[in-house]
């Protein structure tokens, strides 16, 4: 049996990238910080959730901490090589950031990403 069907025109995504860094240190954290081990799973699931449906394969998500005015904070970003990372969130306490991990949209990322492109001149190319 012949198909006429042609698959010259896919393209796979692999959507968003989340950094081992943080999925570390998110385990880490509710390994040691909090002694809660039964929400890697969940947070597992939540980072194939990020990675298979959110798209922006050239994107990685990562954390990493500031100190503003004396103050410890910490960050969400995405990155791209040809720009600077735009900021997701930013949390005063590391449960908050990955609480704000579970529940940020693909809209919403979209947008920021959306946002900061127009900020840094960038033509923009939804995916």
């Amino acid at each position: 049996m012949q198909s006429n069907l042609s698959i010259n025109s896919y393209r796979p995504s692999f959507g968003l990238k989340v950094s081992e860094a943080f999925k570390k240190a998110a385990h880490n954290y509710y390994n040691g910080v909090e002694y809660r081990p039964w929400r890697i799973k969940p947070f597992n699931k939540r980072v194939g959730v990020v990675e298979n449906q959110y798209g922006y394969d050239e994107f990685e998500m990562y954390h990493e901490k500031a100190v503003v005015d004396g103050k410890e904070l910490f960050r969400l970003l995405v990155k791209r090589d040809d720009m600077e990372p735009v900021l997701i969130s930013e949390k005063d306490v590391f449960r908050k950031l990955i609480d704000k991990f579970y529940r940020f949209t693909k809209g919403e990322l979209y947008d920021k990403i959306k946002k900061a492109k127009a900020e840094q001149g960038i033509t923009y190319n939804p995916q």
